[in-house]
């Protein structure tokens, strides 16, 4: 049976993200402001775009995790374009207010089409590489960013939200690239 989007979301937040203690609902609340920053970048994914993922400092982890989940060869699933941003310089790369327009141009000619998923605080370089094209996956902590997902940096489950919205999202963009969703 082929649901919806936002029908099938609301079925697997109730079924499978966590009911954390201080904040029981907290996913199913907001899950209208999620599937609005998540559905163009779904629809981007399924017209062959690139998704280039980047956080603050505090979050590296979450890059190689995010990684780790989507591929993992493991998984009898369709292997899609996301990558790690910082992945794409060397190791000494610093970057800098400078730099930011030699990097977009790079990017412009390595990626036909690309956007960002950037998950962190909004006063960083980074938050200002990423957000500055536009339209994207922005996962931002303690402020509101337009067309963006907020979340409290000083929330005790901070890290737990951020899995279970990584697990959300994996599982709505590979419903979506099986067809077991209908987009809006």
């Amino acid at each position: 049976m082929v649901l919806d989007f936002r029908s099938w979301l609301l079925d697997n937040i109730r079924n499978d993200c966590k009911k954390w203690t201080n904040d029981r609902l907290w996913l199913e609340v907001a899950r209208n402001v999620w599937a609005d920053t998540s559905l163009p970048v779904i629809k981007h994914i399924l017209d062959g775009g690139a998704l280039l993922l980047a956080t603050d400092e505090r979050r590296d982890w979450f890059i190689s995790y995010a990684l780790t989940r989507f591929y993992d060869l493991r998984k009898p699933r369709p292997i899609l374009p996301i990558f790690s941003l910082k992945s794409l310089f060397p190791a000494h790369f610093v970057l800098q207010k400078e730099n930011m327009e030699n990097i977009r141009n790079m990017l412009k000619i390595a990626y036909k089409d690309y956007m960002f998923w950037y998950v962190g605080r909004s006063d960083t370089l980074m938050a200002d590489l990423c957000m500055g094209k536009g339209n994207g996956l922005f996962w931002v902590l303690n402020e509101g960013v337009r067309q963006s997902f907020a979340l409290r940096e000083n929330d005790e489950f901070l890290d737990y939200k951020l899995l279970e919205m990584l697990q959300l999202f994996e599982k709505a963009l590979y419903a979506s690239v099986l067809g077991k969703v209908v987009l809006e």
